[in-house]
């Protein structure tokens, strides 16, 4: 059961902010990865990730405008693993791994937000908090085919491997 705060509040320019700035790197990195993997059907996947993420922002800035709040700008510190997934510098094993425990980090936080905001910001919350989970699920089906073939994310002949396997097994 879910516990809910007695005086709920609602949603702070700072929490929006902090709403706004994940949404914007998640899609920055996932429409770059969308439109740089060789792999059509981890590019189509991520591209689908970019374009939710836009809505996401879409969303978050209906809310601050209907909040009447002023905008924050607020960072979530170095993170320079971003720059290094669109760099290439990580292996794709540890981008997949990356990639979940950002949006599991970011699902959590909106859980813990929507125990104790007003109920007009909870629909954000939970919205926003299901699509999380949902972009988890579908990376930890792509980490387990990395666990198979390492460079899963390279290959062209993705949907032929789904379908026929690995002739070398």
């Amino acid at each position: 059961m879910t516990v809910i705060d007695a005086n709920p509040t609602t949603l702070t320019a700072q929490q929006l902010g902090l709403l706004m700035q994940y949404t914007v790197e998640a899609y920055k990195t996932f429409e770059k990865l969308g439109e740089s993997l060789p792999n059509p059907m981890a590019a189509t996947m991520f591209s689908n990730f970019a374009k939710e993420e836009r809505l996401h922002r879409d969303l978050v800035e209906a809310k601050i405008a209907a909040a009447s709040v002023s905008r924050v700008k607020v960072t979530l510190g170095p993170d320079l693993l971003f720059q290094d997934i669109l760099e290439g510098d990580l292996s794709y094993r540890e981008m997949a791994e990356f990639l979940i425990a950002r949006e599991r980090t970011m699902q959590r936080r909106l859980e813990e937000l929507r125990k104790t905001v007003a109920e007009s910001d909870r629909y954000l919350l939970i919205y926003l908090s299901a699509a999380k989970r949902a972009h988890m699920v579908e990376l930890e089906r792509e980490l387990e085919l990395i666990r198979l073939d390492p460079e899963w994310f390279r290959r062209e002949d993705a949907e032929d491997r789904i379908s026929h396997g690995s002739s070398r097994i």
